[in-house]
This record gives C-alpha cells, structure tokens and sequence, in this order.
C-alpha cells in the first residue's frame, strides 16, 4: 500500500461522517486538505489528526464508539507515516475504549476491531524493528480470522502470506515455508474445484485473486535468495499453474466438448464461437458456458483439468541428466529472476537476473557495478546515471536497438539475463537441451540469440557471433509444463500454403471467392466486421510482398516432393489467398499452416488501438483486404481480408503441429500475466501447438530465404527446431545478412517432437 493511502481513507471517512453536520466550511477545508496532502510530505500529521479526534469528540463524546474508531484509524495513517510512538499512544487509547464497550464474542472485545488492532499494532512493531513482536501480533490476528471469516477465506489466506513473509524476514524460513504452504495450497485447491465447474467470467475473477497469491510467491522465493527450497519448489508449481492458466482452460475445454461426441454440448459451443465474433455481451457467453457444462453432466460427463495438478516433479521425471529446465519470472515490483531445474536436483534453485545494466555510455561491464542508483553515494550518480531496469532495455527490438554499432550493448544483456549464475548449470555441449520459459519483457525478445561468447567484430562488420541458440539446443516453451502435456492426441493432414496475396482484389472476385466456401459464408452472412476496422487506420495501401511468391512455391513443391514428410501441401496464391478460404480450413485437421502475408499489431494507445480487446488490434492480411483502406464498398457478410487475432481463436485447428507466421511482428501482443494477446494467443486457442513467428519487421528476401531452408530441412526428416537452426546459419552465410536482426526475428514456440 503507498504511503498515503491509510491517511486518505481516514480522512475520508471523517468527511463522510462529519458531512451529516452543520460544520460545511470544515468538511470543505478537509476535502482541501486530502487534496494536498497527496503531494507533500506527511512528516508532521499530528496537528490535523488530534483535530479531527476533537471533532469527533464533540460530536459523539469521548468514549464512543465511533470515537474509538476514529482513534483507531488515526494509528494507521501514523503507522503509514511512520509516526510509530504517536501511532502506538493512540493505538492503545482505542484499544482500552473497545475492552470496555465492545461487544464481541472473543473476551468481550469486538472481533473485527481486535483484528485491526492487532493489524496495526504488528506494522507499528515490524516499522520500529521489533520483529519478534511484530510476528507475534500478526499470529494472533491470523488466528482470530481463521475463527471469524473461516479457513477457506481469502482473508485468512491472506494472513498467512503476511505471516510467512515476516518470518522470512526474520530468517525463520521453515515457519515462513509452512504458513506460506498452508495458505498457498488451500487456495490453489479452492481454484482446482471451481475452474472446471465455472464460466468464462468467473475463472477470470477466480485467476485474478489467484495472481495474487501466486505474485506473493514468486516475490517470497525471489527476496529469499534460494534459501527455502520449499518455497522455490512452491514458486515453480505456481508458475507451472499460472503461465496460460485461463488460454489452456478455454483450449482444453473445447477440445473435451468436441471429443465428448454430446451433441448438445457441441452444438452450444459452435454458437457461443459465432456469438462470441458478433461481439455478444458476456452474460450471454457465460451463459452458454453454463449450457454447455449443463449438457455435459446430463451425459454423466464431467470436464477436468490434468494440468491443474502438474508440479515441478513431474517436470524433473521428463528431464534427461543433463538436461536444464528454466522458468523465467517477473516479480510485482518488475524484477526478473529464473526458476532452475535439473534431473538430479532434491528442489528447484533461484537465481536473481541483473536488473540494473547500462548497455550505453558506461565504462566496460561488471558485475560488481550493477547496483541501483539509490544504493550507491550520491558523489558516483552521475557516473551511473545510465544503469536502468531490464524492462527499458527490452522494451521494442533490442536486436536493432544495438545493431552493429553497439554490439557490445547486446553482449551486456546477455550478460544480465544469461549470467555466471544460470550458464554454471547449462548442460555440456550436445549432451543435453535447455527449456525455457519466459515472462515479462522476455516474451517478446529473442534472449535465445543473444551471443554466449562475446562478439568480434572487424571494420565496423561482424567478423563472429556465437549466439546461446549457436552452441546450446535451446527450446522456447510456453512453459515448461509443456514437457508432460505434449503435443495434441490428433494428427493432422496436409499442408496449407498462403504467399504472393494480391490485397487488391476486386470485391467482385472476393464475393465470388466466398461461394466456393458455403460452409464460411453461411455461418458469417449476417456478420459485419466493422467492430475490427478501427484498428486499419495507420495503411493507405497494402505493398505486395514478390518474394512471399516465390516462398510459397518454392514451400509446396518442396512439401509434395518430399517422401519422408508423406503429406501433400496445397497453394493459395494470389486471388486464391482469401480470408474465406483460410476459415474454410477450420475442422479440416490441418498439419501444417504456412502464412506469407503482411501482419499488423496495434498498441492500445497507438492510432487505431482505442479497442480494449488485443486479439482485435493484431491479425493477417489476405487477398482483397485493400478494400478496407481504399473505401470500395464492402457487401455485408462478405469476409474483407482483415483476420484478426479474435476471429483464428474461433476456428478449430486441432491437429495442427505448425503454423509459421511468415510476417512481420506476428509474435507481438499486449504482455500479461496469462501470456502474449495477440496472433500467438488466436492460434493457441485454436490448439495449434507449435509457432514460428517474428518478433519484428522483417526483411523479404532473407526471409524467404530462411523460410525455403527451413522447409527442405525439415521435409527431410530433421526436427523443427534442427530446420530452423541450419536455416538460420544458412542466412547468416550472406555477408549483407549476417547483422542478428535479419535472422534473429523468427522464434519457435513449443517446438519439441
């Protein structure tokens, strides 16, 4: 809580009480001094406070029981402030009021007010240093509200965090382990039993409070170095249960409803998927939720979710002996550190990354100097003035950030992320994989290239670039948890192949187009997608890629003459590349989608990016979509070339092992605690598992290059990830692309066999 915010809800609740008087000037002169107190300091607050206790005195007498509350709230702001003794003296003043008038079940004291009491007195304890008193307080509290609001409440739960943080702090860590268990396991049980019985509504409310506990977690193990492993292994269970929590509720749900052969159950599920492109209100989606569930139970089916239950253990049974499994995390005060995992290991290990680097204008990097500026003599900040978190470091492209003149900048990053601590674990040289998960920032930079060994260059080229990808076979998860869960039970068939898209097709042609796909057309007639045009605003005219021809030709024939692969690959080129003919592919089990095309994502305060939804602000442009931009009329019902994020998360792409978005930023999206919203996110929803896509704007040719070597790897039985190594090495062959930002923008998600 910040420091002001006790104080300004004290003085609020003396105003709300103080305005059924006459006293109108003085409420006004307090509403005008919450008002400035927001911006000064709160040092000296015992004036205005023993003001407001005689207001209240006059108004209800000395010994009420609203002045005993108004005495009571006056410690908290002190203890805020940090006014300890002032706060204690009134503390215990209101205390004495309650033991003689208060009516509650516990020794005559009024349960709630003893709980306050006891709240404030054990931060008055804990600013003072007296932690031993602090813990002792913050027990008894504990206590009382397990007795008044019940072992299963969010209150009670909540105390029992607290309490382990402060006998963390205390370096108690075996009593910090077990009441953060206690806390932590219930709660996460509480969301085990209702995930799987709930609508879309109420597991976004269940996640919400979960972050929480699942944030005090993370942070406990982070601020406690490694030295509780129970809380390490507690903080890799939470992070396997969070990261893409509610993607793979929705994913798995639908793929038990489309598997459970219950008609009615599949055919409520078809409609909430239209309903939920016509943009209906969530109470109507919710309610078919609670449809759909209804249909099941009727059948005696009964939807569960596995994954709830995976724990570090079952990770470390699918790692070899020299495997290295890393769970990547961001705290609540925007920190990163990795959770690390090997075969033989009895608990996870913590490792803190270096949050405070200089990438520019510094002398050479060490890791003695990164310190925070507050930390250091205020006779060194200027010398230090360009050490920042890791955040603004990652924040857009740093690959182009610090291209070719500033290569040192990108070996110091991977210094801060890939440090001594984590590399000292990494497994020998082709003896073992690593699989990361990332958070944060590092969802969407490319930390797998970032070069193990520092980088040589000659005459302002690179003369050598060792990036970890290079020496190590580095695996990119959602999380780690996808070790168990694997790939779909379907196998998909054939190949879908879309390049050389001419976004200038005639609306005639398109409405032509549609009627060679009834099934599309008749679900969507009576659609309109104009919800999805704002976000088109920033492009006059959509540039024909020529190389994305050549890649999707080039792609099929290798796909149809290859006799390993055994599948067959078909082209949609030109007029034939229509968005109608991309959701035509949906139930069609699909194993591979190859996108040759223009991609767009929008930031929400960006020119077009007013839409609170991030799977309508990122999307795929197809044949005809320039009818969007050049204001041709456009017929209702007919699909416009603009695919968005929200419309893929509708279709049923189950057997799908790869997508390659061969298009600019297609990895890009709104970061949240629950992933990446954008095309990544509509795939996933509709089950593909694995993705290869690009972090930034990228160049045609080499792209079309690296896209040609990766398919003629693959198609001759090397793994996806293999392909895409050699693929990208081959790029890097050309002098004119050997920079990482031609070859470093494409990153495999879940790519494992």
């Amino acid at each position: 809580m910040k420091r002001y915010n006790i104080f300004l809800l004290s003085l609020l609740c003396c105003v709300y009480i103080l305005a059924s008087t006459n006293d109108s000037l003085r409420v006004q002169s307090l509403k005008n001094e919450i008002q400035e107190r927001l911006y000064r300091d709160t040092k000296d607050i015992a004036p205005a406070l023993n003001e407001l206790l005689q207001l209240y005195k006059k108004r209800y007498s000395a010994q009420s029981l609203q002045y005993a509350d108004c005495l009571m709230w006056c410690a908290a702001v002190c203890a805020d402030a940090g006014d300890n003794e002032l706060g204690k003296e009134l503390l215990k003043k209101s205390n004495i009021l309650f033991e003689k008038i208060g009516k509650g079940g516990f020794k005559g004291k009024d349960t709630i007010n003893q709980i306050f009491y006891l709240d404030i007195k054990s931060k008055i304890e804990y600013n003072s240093g007296r932690d031993f008193m602090a813990v002792q307080s913050s027990k008894k509290s504990c206590r009382l509200k397990e007795a008044y609001f019940g072992k299963g409440s969010e209150v009670y739960l909540n105390a029992l965090l607290e309490l382990s943080r402060l006998y963390a702090e205390r370096l108690k860590y075996k009593k910090s382990s077990k009441y953060h268990n206690k806390g932590y396991n219930s709660y996460i049980q509480l969301i085990k039993d209702e995930f799987c019985s709930s609508c879309e509504s109420e597991r976004n409310i269940y996640w919400n409070v979960a972050a929480k506990y699942i944030n005090k977690t993370v942070d406990l193990a982070h601020s406690s170095d490694g030295r509780m492993p129970s809380i390490a292994s507690a903080a890799y269970n939470a992070l396997l249960l969070s990261k893409g929590l509610l993607l793979n509720t929705t994913v798995s749900f639908e793929s038990y409803v489309n598997e459970s052969g219950n008609k009615r159950a599949i055919d409520n599920l078809t409609i909430r998927k239209r309903l939920t492109l016509a943009g209906a209100a969530q109470s109507t989606l919710d309610s078919l939720d609670y449809v759909i569930l209804g249909a099941l139970r009727e059948q005696g089916q009964e939807y569960t979710i596995p994954q709830l239950s995976i724990t570090w253990k079952d990770v470390r049974n699918q790692l070899s002996n020299d495997d290295l499994a890393i769970e990547f995390y961001r705290t609540t005060s925007n920190e990163y550190g990795a959770i690390l995992l090997k075969k033989r290991w009895s608990s996870p290990k913590i490792v803190k990354l270096n949050n405070y680097v200089s990438l520019q204008d510094a002398p050479k990097f060490s890791f003695k100097d990164l310190v925070p500026d507050f930390l250091r003599s205020k006779s060194k900040r200027d010398t230090v003035s360009t050490y920042k978190g890791l955040d603004s470091h990652l924040s857009g492209n740093p690959f182009q950030k610090y291209a070719k003149e500033d290569m040192d900048g990108l070996w110091r990053l991977s210094n801060a992320i890939w440090s001594d601590d984590i590399v000292k674990y990494f497994p020998t040289k082709d003896k073992g994989r690593i699989y990361f998960s990332a958070d944060g920032a590092l969802l969407v930079t490319g930390i797998e290239y970032l070069p193990f060994i520092e980088p040589v260059m000659k005459n302002g080229e690179i003369e050598s670039y060792h990036s970890i990808a290079d020496v190590f076979d580095v695996y990119r998860l959602s999380s780690t948890r996808e070790l168990i869960t694997g790939r779909s039970l379907k196998d998909g068939r054939d190949a879908a192949i879309y390049g050389g898209l001419t976004y200038d097709m005639s609306t005639r042609d398109m409405v032509a187009d549609m009627y060679n796909y009834p099934a599309v057309r008749k679900r969507d007639i009576v659609f309109v997608e104009d919800n999805t045009r704002a976000e088109r605003a920033a492009i006059v005219k959509i540039p024909y890629l020529k190389g994305t021809r050549v890649e999707a030709d080039s792609i099929t024939s290798i796909i149809n003459s290859s006799h390993e692969a055994n599948i067959s690959a078909k082209a949609y080129i030109a007029n034939e590349g229509t968005e109608a003919s991309f959701k035509a592919l949906s139930g069609q089990q699909k194993k591979i989608i190859h996108i040759a095309t223009h991609g767009f994502y929008h930031n929400k305060d960006s020119r077009g990016g007013d839409k609170d939804n991030p799977l309508l602000r990122s999307g795929l442009f197809f044949s005809g979509a320039d009818n969007v931009y050049n204001g041709a009329p456009i017929p209702e019902g007919l699909e416009d070339g603009v695919l968005t994020a929200q419309e893929i998360s509708t279709l049923d792409l189950q057997g799908l092992d790869l997508v390659v978005l061969s298009a600019c930023e297609t990895a890009r999206g709104d970061i949240s605690s629950d992933g990446v919203f954008g095309l990544q996110r509509g795939f996933k929803m509709a089950s593909a598992d694995a993705i290869l896509m690009s972090l930034w704007k990228v160049d045609d040719d080499a792209t079309q290059v690296l896209m040609t070597e990766f398919y003629k790897h693959w198609m001759a039985g090397k793994s996806k990830h293999e392909a895409l190594k050699i693929a990208k090495n081959r790029v890097r062959s050309y002098a004119k692309w050997a920079s990482p930002q031609y070859w470093a923008a494409f990153i495999l998600l879940d790519g494992i066999e």
